[in-house]
């Protein structure tokens, strides 16, 4: 009993030891300024923004917690969970001159994240009013992960809105601007790499304290491995392992343990079975698996699959007027624009993201022309779209931008 007290007690201390470490106090420049401070430590310098936890605990929370290893994060190339510091080592792969300097791509080229999204916090008040504005990049609303951007001019409007502000540019200005001089492609990537070489994280103040104490407290998903168990089924690999409410569940393969190709099964919006079975093919001599398991607290909205659903489609831009597509589990459906068309769809496929979906091309059997969709859910029956009409396809000779909101049942 004695050994176990001590050993509980040897434990508290070693933890507290360690946030002692990833959040050290802030030197004496920062007396009497209270918050959270981030010093990005570069190949061309040092810069430090201060993180405005308050007005976007979300992202503040995301970032912290990757910076400091904290908060587990997801290899896009192994597919194993990872708790090193997510940022050291990093490039700016995209630096566009007298905008924007942007980082926070494993990879490298801006495709991928942490394994995980959260949703926007653009209501905060804050706008992109300054030099040095730190926001959350995304591919659209609630896509929010890793890559951050910061502002290089003075003021950017069009941007406020629609990306999360979450920290502003406090020192080390020079290092930001010269930055954003270097030298890139036709792509905006950097011809010279420029690294995050490592990101200081420091507090002041008790909020700031108790803010970096609860990193875990602010709704963000969770990153784990999953233990998957094995067993021959015919031709096939049977994959089993343990499913639950609100996962995104990763299956990565591989014949070499070098190269690992990853696929998503799916988010569970609905009660799943307490196991969950995957099939694959015997397609060699080895093979080898793993799994990944990103768990919401909440549900995500986005429907696994449109099986069976009604969506209403209420245009209020490109267009005016509502379409009603029935789809089926073939990958085909019928829809009713009412007062225009009636008909079958053809053929539609869907891409599911936490927060919101794809539907890449929908095509009809008339005149209505193809489209695709970005369908960004608010509960588990409405929400708003994006998206384009081709009238030319597949040439892309003329498009025509639409937006409006939806339902969709059951």
């Amino acid at each position: 009993m004695i050994q176990k007290f001590f050993s509980a007690v040897k434990s508290r201390v070693l933890a507290a030891l360690v946030l002692v470490v990833l959040a050290a106090r802030c030197p004496a420049q920062y007396a009497g300024t209270n918050g959270i401070f981030a010093e990005f430590n570069t190949s061309m310098g040092s810069y430090t923004c201060v993180v405005l936890h308050a007005s976007a605990p979300k992202a503040a929370a995301s970032f912290i917690g990757l910076a400091t290893g904290r908060k587990a994060w997801l290899d896009p190339r192994s597919g194993l969970v990872r708790t090193n510091p997510f940022y050291n080592g990093l490039t700016f792969h995209r630096v566009a001159s007298g905008f924007v300097i942007q980082a926070g791509s494993p990879i490298g080229d801006g495709s991928d994240g942490p394994g995980y999204t959260f949703t926007d916090e653009t209501t905060n008040g804050l706008q992109f009013n300054k030099f040095g504005v730190l926001a959350m990049a995304n591919t659209g609303p609630d896509s929010n992960g890793s890559q951050f951007f910061v502002l290089a001019t003075d003021s950017y409007p069009s941007l406020n809105g629609g990306y999360t502000i979450f920290g502003q540019l406090y020192g080390g200005s020079n290092v930001v601007a010269a930055i954003n001089r270097v030298a890139t492609d036709a792509s905006e990537k950097p011809l010279t790499n420029v690294f995050i070489n490592s990101i200081r994280i420091m507090t002041n103040g008790a909020a700031a304290s108790a803010f970096f104490t609860n990193l875990n407290g602010q709704g963000l998903a969770m990153v784990t491995n999953l233990n998957l168990r094995l067993a021959k089924s015919g031709t096939n690999v049977s994959l089993i392992f343990s499913n639950r409410l609100f996962a995104d569940n990763r299956l990565y393969a591989s014949t070499n343990l070098i190269a690992w190709n990853g696929t998503q099964l799916g988010i569970e919006t609905t009660l799943p079975s307490s196991n969950a079975t995957n099939l694959q093919p015997m397609t060699g001599a080895a093979q080898f698996f793993r799994a990944a398991q990103v768990l919401y607290p909440t549900n995500t909205f986005a429907p696994k699959n449109l099986f069976g659903k009604t969506l209403t489609l209420f245009y209020t831009n490109g267009t005016v007027g509502t379409n009603i597509h029935v789809f089926d589990s073939a990958g085909t459906g019928t829809f009713n624009f009412i007062g225009v068309a009636t008909g079958a769809v053809t053929s539609y496929s869907w891409l599911q993201s936490p927060f919101n979906g794809r539907l890449p091309l929908i095509f009809y059997s008339t005149s209505i022309v193809p489209c695709e969709l970005r369908l960004n859910w608010r509960s588990t029956t409405n929400g708003n779209f994006t998206g384009t009409a081709y009238p030319y396809y597949p040439f892309p000779i003329f498009t025509v931008g639409l937006s409006g909101t939806f339902t969709n049942s059951p």
